[in-house]
This record gives structure tokens, sequence and C-alpha cells, in this order.
């Protein structure tokens, strides 16, 4: 038996030879899910600022974009910021609203700490009588 006689019997859409990553992978890991998930909409939402932008002309930016010599940059540059921006927004919140997983009733960390009540001290208060300086009105003083 040969290579060329195993290649030929090596199936290259078997499931099992699938690589550890790839578009399997996506769509099987529900963290990678929801992170790509949120991403698109973050991309959405800036798309559609930058172009509510452009098109009331906030801040003259339309303007200041079009009077340039290759106005295409200015506006690669909104759009890129914006989904920088968009995109993180969504991915991080999607991130902090995840549930805590409360399945076990061990805490979960360090050590927790003790929060000591400490008796509230206040000072006594005690008036006093709080003279006020003459203003200077002009008088020399004795230098």
């Amino acid at each position: 038996m040969t290579a060329d006689d195993d290649r030929q019997d090596l199936d290259l859409f078997d499931p099992r030879l699938a690589t550890a990553g790839g578009s399997r992978r996506l769509r099987d890991d529900p963290l990678l899910r929801l992170l790509g998930i949120n991403w698109l909409i973050g991309a959405v939402v800036a798309a559609a600022l930058a172009v509510v932008v452009l098109i009331t002309d906030t801040a003259h930016l339309r303007t200041l974009a079009m009077s340039s010599s290759e106005p295409w940059i200015p506006i690669l540059l909104l759009f890129f910021g914006f989904m920088i921006t968009m995109c993180s927004v969504a991915m991080g919140a999607a991130i902090m609203f995840l549930p805590e997983d409360d399945d076990d009733d061990e805490p979960k960390g360090g050590m927790k700490l003790e929060v000591l009540k400490l008796p509230e001290l206040r000072p006594a208060l005690i008036p006093v009588r709080a003279g006020a300086a003459a203003p200077n009105r002009g008088r020399p003083t004795g230098g």
C-alpha cells in the first residue's frame, strides 16, 4: 500500500477530520456566537450613526470631508471610529449582562471580608465666638 492509496481513502468532508477552529466552532461555541451576534449589532448601529452624522452634517463633518482632496479617507475613518466604539460597547454589554452561575453554593473568588461596624464618633460641637476683622479701606499698612 502506497501513500497515494491512503489519500484516495481519505474523505475530506468527514466531520471527524474537522480542524480545531473554523466556522463550525463559531457556530457551536455559545460564547463566540454571542460575541459575533453582538459585534454585528454594534456594526449596524455604528453604520447607522455614521450615516446620520453625514446626512445631518453634524459639526460640518460632511462639508469638511467633501472639501478634502480624497473624501473617502475621512469618511472611512469616521466609520472605523464608530465601528470600534459601538462594537466594543455591544460586545462588552453582552458580556456584562451574562447571568451568573448559581449552581454551587460555595463562594467564588478570594476571601470574603467581613465589614466591621465601628461606632459612630462625632466630635463635641462647642460654640465659638468668631470676631470679624475690620476691612482695610485704603489705609496704609504699618510698613
